[in-house]
This record gives structure tokens, C-alpha cells and sequence, in this order.
């Protein structure tokens, strides 16, 4: 009891440090809003979602506890909204790939870019915690309202065909699907499939796997459409 009594007084100290270093000021909603996303990905890189909560990123974002409530209700909530906006730049910038000239026909590079987010533990820490989760608002947040896949699945579609038909495209995002599902996998599971293996894992093996699956993809694209990319 003494020494915790002791402790008191230095945790204050620290508290007060904490504040000093970054004090609470006015800012607009949308960047109030962006900000304290932005704090909990710096909080997520050393801790995992269930070791933290929101006193921990209300501290990090220099905000008051009631502020983060306000915007994301709780912390499960604030959770989500994170993981929307990693899913939301990784489309964004599949998307944009996409656009570039004789891009579907370098499979690898765009599961690459999917491959480089999974190696962002704060990605894989919050797919974990929402994959754990039995909340059903988790389940519906994994999915996204935004439909993100679903997106992309109707750009490459159309690269692939301007004209292409809704057949084809349940096609192309049932290809995806299985691709991006077969990436996560990969990434969650990475050390217990290796291990099962007999093998270390390691960067060369990435990107084998990696290979493999755009050959993969390459192939499948090829013998459901009759469309033979070229790399």
C-alpha cells in the first residue's frame, strides 16, 4: 500500500508532462475527427486493441475522453472507424494503380500492394480484433459499407472490358475474393503455415507466395474469361 501511495505522485507528474507535451487546443470536427484516428494507429503500432483504451489514445491525440465518444461513441467504435480508413487508402491506391496503362497485366504488382499493407502490424492487429470479435457491428465494419472490394472488382472489369457484362463481373470479384482472401490468410496465419512446412518465414518466401498467387490469378482470369494478361 505504501509504495503504491508512493507511486501516486510520479504518475501524476507524468500525467501532467503528458499534457504539457501535448496540449488540448480548438480544431475543426473533420480534423478533430482525422486526428484522433491518426493518434490510435500511433497507440495500435505498440499495443494491441484489447491493452489500450480510449484514455490511451484520448492522451496520444491530446483530446478529452468525452471528445472521442462524441465522434465514434466507443472505443469498439473508434476501433472500426481506424481499420475503415487503412481498408479506404488501400483501395484508393489499388484503385488508382488500376488507372495506369498495362497495369493488369502485372498481377504481382497489385497483390504486392496488398501484401505491403498486411505487413502493417496496426492493419493486422485490428483484422485480428474485429475477426475475434463476436459484436456484430464488427462483422458489419469487416465488411465495410463502402463496398470497397466490390469497387475494385468493377475497375478491373472494366479494364479488362469496357462492355464487360454483370456476369463477368461477379466473376472478376469471386477471383478477387479468393485472392485477397488467400493474402490475408497468409498474413495472419503466416508463422503456423510455415512452421507446418518445416520452414522459416521470411521475406524470399513472401514473395514466392506472392508469385504464385498472381500466377495464380493470372491463370484463373485466363481460363473463366479467356483473357490472357500479359506481364
Amino acid at each position: 500500500m505504501a509504495a503504491a501511495m508512493a507511486r501516486r505522485p510520479l504518475a501524476r507528474r507524468v500525467a501532467r508532462a503528458i499534457r504539457a507535451a501535448h496540449p488540448r487546443r480548438r480544431r475543426p470536427p473533420e480534423l478533430a475527427r482525422q486526428e484522433i484516428l491518426a493518434a490510435a494507429e500511433r497507440v495500435f503500432v505498440d499495443f494491441q486493441p484489447d491493452q489500450v483504451g480510449l484514455k490511451e489514445v484520448a492522451r496520444e491525440a491530446a483530446v478529452s475522453h468525452a471528445l472521442i465518444t462524441h465522434y465514434f461513441g466507443t472505443y469498439a467504435g473508434l476501433l472500426e472507424a481506424v481499420f475503415e480508413r487503412k481498408l479506404r487508402a488501400l483501395r484508393e491506391t489499388m484503385l488508382s494503380r488500376l488507372r495506369e496503362a498495362g497495369a493488369l497485366g502485372r498481377p504481382s504488382e497489385l497483390l504486392r500492394i496488398l501484401f505491403t499493407a498486411l505487413q502493417d502490424p496496426v492493419h493486422l492487429r485490428l483484422t485480428r480484433w474485429l475477426l475475434a470479435s463476436e459484436r456484430p457491428a464488427a462483422a458489419h465494419a469487416f465488411g465495410l459499407q463502402e463496398q470497397g472490394l466490390r469497387l475494385v472488382a468493377h475497375q478491373v472489369a472494366h479494364a479488362l472490358d469496357p462492355r464487360a457484362n454483370a456476369e463477368v463481373i461477379k466473376k472478376i470479384e469471386v477471383i478477387l475474393l479468393t485472392a485477397v482472401s488467400a493474402a490475408y490468410g497468409y498474413a495472419l496465419g503466416k508463422h503456423a503455415l510455415t512452421g507446418a512446412l518445416g520452414r522459416q518465414d521470411s521475406s524470399e518466401l513472401d514473395e514466392e507466395v506472392l508469385n504464385t498467387l498472381a500466377t495464380m490469378v493470372q491463370a484463373h482470369i485466363h481460363a473463366e474469361l479467356g483473357l490472357n494478361l500479359q506481364r
